[in-house]
């Protein structure tokens, strides 16, 4: 999570009334969009186009698609993918594809491609400062898959998730290790590139320089994979996503990022929240703020043009996992992140999730778990009474609240 930064009190009011100013300056021309998330194998295939209707029914503009477990099974099982853009179109909703998270996919990896850290350990991700890996296998899935899908009336835009994430180690099933350990790249590939040892420590006289390189090599990138989609796919929106945290010093010194150049490439790009709701009378409160926060932070980095897309959870991490049905969000706590986002200049909505899988998986149980390229698809592992979907105490009052959003004046 995102280090508090303190400012004096006049400073941080200004500072928010200028982003506020700037992001509402850029949001005037754009129409209000709300998306939820939903994972296809959260469902068997005969209930996708029935959730669609109520999700359209409830509001929302846009859904944003997911293979859970698999980030990748769109050119696996493109029937079934042409089938919910099908149900999609009849629903009357766009769909975002999530095509891209740095561990929850099954494009081969080979050691030569993989990330590796400061220990010198391989990473269950990609390197993706690897040009060769660039220009050949991530290039390939990203043209097969905008190939297949860019045409369909439905289909809304690309979604890049968790992107800056450096894997566990080993695999799937891996962990992250401490934060010292954590710091990538230090591959043979990255050693040469730099054209010498990078540093292994912050305090190291050469850090400054290797950070702003691997910040370098992600804008790299970010402009090679934009640029693969456009060479097939010219119109639709690319969306680069991940937590608050890609917006803490720390996430620089561990991966390099630069949220600000990274997103440069992109369409729109978003730090999303997972705010902690408990029974505390300000948690609502809490939840406000931390939207607040991130939104100043992320506009601050991205710069007054550039489309901010807000991903917030309605799911609530303290009970995914508790016995019984979620007590929060309310549908105040969720309106009141709604009002503070939109007052802030946003004009696209994201919520995860209407209806989600659990995303933990073993080295054992994944190839079982995730989508396969034939046959049935396994549903994931529920997650009862704590999204959207199966919380139908939320359904009315987020209707009425999303139609009245949409009568507001731009």
């Amino acid at each position: 999570m995102l280090k508090t930064i303190w400012k004096p009190k006049r400073l941080r009011t200004a500072l928010h009334v200028l982003l506020i100013a700037q992001g509402l300056t850029h949001a005037q021309s754009q129409p209000l969009r709300i998306s939820a998330w939903y994972w296809l194998n959260a469902a068997p295939r005969g209930e996708w186009e029935r959730d669609f209707r109520k999700m359209a029914e409830i509001g929302f503009t846009h859904v944003d698609l997911c293979w859970g477990l698999d980030a990748a099974a769109w050119t696996l099982r493109p029937e079934d993918t042409q089938y919910a853009l099908q149900s999609c179109r009849r629903a009357g909703l766009g769909a975002y594809f999530v095509v891209w998270h740095p561990v929850h996919n099954s494009l081969p990896r080979t050691s030569e491609f993989q990330q590796m850290d400061v220990t010198g350990r391989l990473r269950f991700t990609f390197n993706t400062f690897n040009s060769r890996w660039r220009e050949t296998e991530w290039k390939e899935y990203l043209q097969s898959l905008a190939k297949l899908y860019a045409q369909d009336p439905a289909f809304a835009g690309y979604i890049f998730d968790d992107s800056f994430g450096i894997g566990p180690v080993g695999g799937i099933g891996g962990k992250d290790g401490l934060p010292a350990e954590r710091i990538v790249s230090y591959s043979g590939d990255d050693r040469r590139r730099y054209g010498k040892a990078p540093p292994k420590q912050t305090s190291d006289p050469d850090w400054t320089a290797w950070t702003r390189t691997r910040a370098g090599w992600w804008e790299e990138w970010a402009r090679d994979t934009n640029r693969f989609i456009r060479e097939v796919d010219r119109r639709h929106e690319v969306y680069l996503e991940d937590g608050e945290y890609v917006l803490s010093q720390e996430a620089r010194d561990t991966t390099g990022v630069d949220f600000g150049r990274a997103a440069k490439a992109f369409d729109a790009v978003g730090a999303y929240t997972e705010a902690h709701w408990d029974d505390r009378p300000d948690s609502g409160a809490r939840a406000v703020t931390q939207t607040l926060d991130v939104l100043e932070k992320t506009r601050a980095a991205v710069g007054p043009g550039k489309k901010i897309i807000y991903t917030f959870w309605i799911g609530n991490i303290l009970e995914l996992r508790k016995p019984g049905p979620a007590k929060y969000p309310t549908f105040d706590q969720i309106r009141e992140i709604c009002e503070a986002a939109l007052k802030f200049g946003i004009r696209h909505l994201d919520m995860y999730g209407y209806r989600i899988g659990d995303f933990v998986v073993t080295d054992e149980n994944w190839p079982q778990k995730r989508p396969p390229a034939k046959g049935p698809y396994p549903l994931t592992d529920p997650f009862p009474n704590k999204y959207l979907f199966d919380r139908p105490e939320l359904h009315a009052p987020l209707a009425a609240y999303l139609r009245e959003l949409k009568k507001r004046p731009n």
